[in-house]
């Protein structure tokens, strides 16, 4: 199962090339999950180019499971941050995934080097 994070989402928004590769498991059957933290980066990046984030926010909620951010997933965030060297955000997203043993899908490649990720 895979874990989009906001890189992946707005690519596929954008319909890039990137975002083709996204499509696949949005348009799939496979359930998807996107950490909460995801929406507060979507929001505020269509906020910032003048756009209403309402449709794209709520394709992501119909489409995916959102996982709120727990006592579990920050801790598990802190020991990411300190191990690979993310910024806060990253870990939390990447802490995620692993605390529901999920694949991350994205294109940041802050992420490259790290196991089960995805890089579109």
């Amino acid at each position: 199962m895979k874990l989009l994070d906001s890189f992946a989402w707005i690519e596929y928004f954008i319909g890039s090339n990137r975002g083709a590769k996204v499509k696949g498991y949005v348009e799939g059957k496979e359930p998807l999950y996107t950490p909460s933290i995801c929406l507060t980066e979507i929001k505020s990046r269509y906020l910032r180019d003048g756009k209403d984030p309402t449709t794209r926010i709520e394709l992501i909620a119909e489409r995916s499971f959102i996982v709120p951010l727990n006592q579990e997933i920050a801790l598990l965030a802190a020991d990411i941050k300190q191990k690979h060297k993310l910024h806060t955000v990253d870990a939390i997203i990447y802490a995620t995934a692993q605390h529901k043993d999920l694949s991350l899908v994205t294109g940041d490649q802050h992420f490259k080097d790290l196991p089960n990720v995805n890089i579109i």
